[in-house]
């Protein structure tokens, strides 16, 4: 879908909204006189927004929206919201942001009740009804769950890029453990080596949360694991932390001593993620395990005493039909974990996934939201709640990742995350600090490299980028 601006330079605006109408294709930007079979022009002139959709030259739709209010991205948003909204509604109507709920908590602190909540996301931003109370009843949880945590100012995050192959639909920071295996003990210590610099700068300052992710932390080899979590325990009052969770993830790196080390150093929440308990799904999205190891792992982890496990699963697999997707809630429910995570599937340019389009059946619209039905029942039924929501680009069905969870048992650091509300910390590839001033409300981030190789040599770099954007926020 090609697109052209006129009178205004919000082409991000008119990109997210066209991707939410038309996913997956590739969008380019016209120049003045250029023309395409296919096109949308978006005009701004004397506050008044328009929109029209030109097939071979000649225009099909064309909408308008007046901006009274000074928000022109709004404005723009909504007249091309009107072109196809009536006939194609979006469940998030022109919401194109990755934290919804974070506008329902802005309304909770003016004041607004669940009902007013939801009316004004059905009216400003043409959202549904369902959507709009999922968005409102999420929000309340945040609140709550914040209101309850500790308040000391920062979280930390630990990633390993790791795993032992890379899934089909993966887009995250993430290498294969056997061919890296020769780096991991020169990663470890530049891991370290942003950990002094973390526990030297909040020194005295116990972190709310600590969450080591990836990639997969468990795919490391038990000596390199415990090292790991030796050295956090070393620079980390643990016992005084509110929340450590390790995310093992991948079942086929589950083990008997793994789970050992992390009772030994502390850690009391980890992640079980199956995504399908359809085998042949398995095979096909590249994972090495069956359903029947992930009950084995699951059944291993509770003998060792865990008790908050959170299991992920994802909606819209390749070739998944309800039937698929009804076997799989029926079989984690039933094993009980103490969270839920149900996500959408999204097309992420950098996965496999991309690649294979042409080969690959994958739901659409109207399936994603029966798949979405079937795990609000079960969630219901087993006493799940939503508390923390997101949603990604390129999402089937322009649909939404939601974290449920059983009473008291929410995880603070995924709320931290989607409110924005404290600073969180992040070491390793990839990983990306945000420092918070919760006086001004200024956000200032800093990214780490990627590449396994480049963070390794520019360790010291990346900790100067932390201790450059603290400054600019705090100082």
């Amino acid at each position: 879908m090609d697109y052209k601006i006129s009178g205004h330079n919000h082409a991000n605006t008119v990109i997210d909204m066209v991707q939410a109408f038309f996913p997956n294709e590739k969008y380019k930007e016209l120049g003045e006189g250029e023309t395409s079979p296919r096109f949308l022009e978006s005009r701004y002139e004397n506050g008044l927004a328009s929109a029209h959709f030109f097939v071979n030259s000649r225009v099909e739709k064309a909408a308008e929206y007046i901006c009274d209010d000074g928000d022109i991205t709004y404005a723009i948003k909504r007249s091309i919201y009107k072109l196809w909204g009536d006939e194609q509604g979006l469940p998030w109507g022109i919401l194109t942001g990755i934290r919804p709920a974070k506008i329902a908590s802005g309304l909770i602190e003016r004041g607004m009740s669940c009902l007013e909540i939801t009316e004004h996301m059905q009216e400003r931003f043409m959202v549904c009804r369902e959507r709009a109370m999922l968005c409102a009843s999420v929000a309340r949880a945040e609140q709550e769950l914040l209101e309850n945590g500790p308040n000391k100012g920062y979280s930390l995050y630990i990633g390993i890029p790791f795993c032992p192959s890379k899934c089909l639909y993966c887009s995250f920071t993430s290498y294969p453990i056997e061919k890296y295996s020769d780096a991991v003990d020169d990663y470890i210590n530049a891991v370290k080596r942003e950990l002094d610099y973390t526990a030297g700068h909040f020194e005295g300052r116990v972190p709310d949360t600590i969450y080591i992710g990836g990639g997969t932390p468990t795919s490391l080899d038990d000596e390199s694991f415990e090292e790991l979590l030796r050295y956090v325990g070393e620079k980390f009052d643990v016992p005084s932390v509110k929340e450590y969770t390790v995310e093992a993830g991948r079942p086929d790196t589950i083990t008997s001593a793994k789970l050992d080390i992390m009772r030994n150093y502390g850690v009391e929440r980890i992640s079980i993620n199956t995504q399908s308990i359809n085998n042949k799904t398995l095979k096909r999205i590249g994972r090495a395990h069956s359903a029947e190891d992930f009950a084995e792992a699951y059944k291993l982890a509770r003998e060792k005493g865990f008790r908050h496990i959170n299991i992920d699963l994802i909606l819209g697999l390749p070739d998944e039909c309800e039937a698929d997707v009804e076997n799989t809630f029926k079989a984690v429910t039933a094993l009980e974990p103490a969270e839920i995570t149900v996500h959408t599937l999204a097309i992420k340019r950098a996965s496999r996934l991309k690649a294979e389009l042409p080969v690959t059946d994958l739901a659409e619209s109207v399936q994603m939201e029966r798949f979405l039905d079937i795990s609000k029942v079960y969630m219901d039924s087993h006493g799940f709640k939503p508390y923390y929501m997101y949603r990604q680009k390129n999402s089937v069905g322009n649909f939404e990742n939601v974290g449920y969870a059983k009473a008291g048992f929410g995880c603070l650091y995924n709320v931290q995350i989607m409110e924005e509300c404290c600073t969180i910390m992040a070491v390793g590839a990839g990983g990306i600090s945000k420092f918070v001033n919760d006086k001004n409300g200024r956000i200032e981030r800093a990214f780490n490299v990627k590449d396994v190789g480049e963070y390794i040599e520019r360790i010291d770099e990346m900790v100067s980028r932390k201790d450059a954007a603290w400054r600019k926020v705090f100082e």
